[in-house]
């Protein structure tokens, strides 16, 4: 099982350190395709709506195949996709590109997803967010691994090639050692009908990953911007927010596994969102740089374990396949991921971006309601 859980850990990695380095090189793309902030705005929604329709997709073909071959296809996607970029000469081809991009990064995440389950399944113990953990891990070092080639003036081909081959090269290693899901009689019948059999525990689950989600992408797209807008940082850079909240969601992620073990899942999400509402409390109520700082970090060690908590609790559902249970739950999450950017933009543009950021606390206090009421004790 060690060797599984050393293979299951590398596609996290990967799968954090793809996301990175594309998002490092963005600047590259705006200014060689001479795109306005709009415009580029306006493209990078390829990205996610390619999420969004591999969702389903990949439920499907891990409910009639294997999460095992999927995990390949998803990075032999990523090997394909990451040198095509490079080639791109237009907007309209960088959007597809973004597209393809998300497809691959979705199938990815929903087949390693099912994978931890079974593992799971497989040594009756929890594992779900230590391995969410190592994908923040992979994100924080694709993102300073990006940053330093920038720096160095790597050109972006030859970045983007590195990484096509590393993806290449740990697949290859990897790829004996992952397990085989465990296939129900039914599951055939199930790829077809589970997007219509969401039960009212996989709602509730579902909801909850929203409001995480949500919270998750407007952290991700904002905060950094909300700290360049204050008078005095102290000699500190604007990102400081956003890496104080990266940080936590790692060491959240980490400790998730204990957490899951000793406490029962809906009082973990009950904590996870007056986390959140604590936190961004604390960032958009104060003025101290180091107290906002650390109501990000509070608000990351909120939202760290809703998604690898309800995976692992939605891919041990009794009456749906783990892989489309998965898929399920996180189409409607992803939604939350989608619309978190996008609607705190438009609250920000008519009341401000600190009274825009009080919808966080919001749902905070949402999921943590909906968590003490609508979920069972066990």
């Amino acid at each position: 099982m060690l060797q599984a859980r050393l293979a299951i850990s590398v596609l996290f990695l990967l799968c954090g350190l793809n996301f990175a380095s594309w998002a490092t090189r963005i600047p590259d793309f705006k200014e060689f395709l001479s795109l306005s902030d709009a415009e580029l705005g306006s493209i990078l929604m390829g990205l996610p709506i390619g999420s969004m329709v591999s969702l389903p997709l990949a439920g499907w073909l891990i409910a009639r195949y294997n999460s095992k071959i999927i995990c390949l296809l998803a990075v032999v996607l990523y090997i394909l996709i990451l040198p095509a970029l490079t080639l791109i000469s237009s907007s309209l081809f960088l959007f597809i590109g973004l597209f393809s991009f998300g497809m691959a990064g979705d199938i990815l995440n929903i087949s390693m997803n099912t994978q931890v389950v079974t593992l799971e399944k497989l040594t009756n113990k929890k594992t779900m967010s230590s391995f969410h953990a190592i994908f923040s891990i992979g994100l924080m070092l694709g993102s300073l691994l990006g940053g330093y080639l920038v720096k160095s003036d790597i050109t972006l081909e030859l970045h983007f090639y590195l990484i096509a081959i590393c993806n290449a090269v740990c697949i290859i290693g990897v790829y004996s050692y992952l397990l085989t899901d465990s296939k129900n009689t039914n599951q055939e019948s199930e790829a077809v009908q589970a997007k219509f059999k969401l039960n009212n525990y996989l709602l509730i689950l579902s909801f909850v990953a929203f409001c995480g989600m949500l919270c998750e992408g407007a952290m991700a797209d904002w905060i950094s911007l909300y700290f360049k807008l204050l008078p005095n940082l102290e000699g500190l850079p604007f990102t400081i927010g956003f890496s104080s909240f990266a940080f936590s969601m790692v060491i959240g992620r980490l400790l998730g596994d204990w957490a899951a073990k000793h406490i029962s899942i809906r009082n973990i999400l009950m904590f996870n969102g007056i986390l959140i509402a604590i936190g961004m409390s604390i960032t958009v109520l104060f003025t101290q740089v180091h107290v906002m700082i650390f109501g990000c970090f509070i608000t990351g060690l909120g939202i760290s374990t809703i998604v690898p908590m309800i995976y692992s609790q939605a891919g041990n559902t009794q009456d749906t396949s783990p892989a489309m249970a998965i898929a399920a739950v996180s189409t409607i999450a992803y939604v939350g991921f989608m619309l978190g950017p996008v609607v705190i933009g438009f609250l920000s543009e008519y009341f401000g971006l600190q009274h825009a950021l009080v919808l966080l606390i919001i749902l905070g206090i949402l999921a943590s309601g909906i968590s003490k009421f609508a979920l069972s004790k066990d």
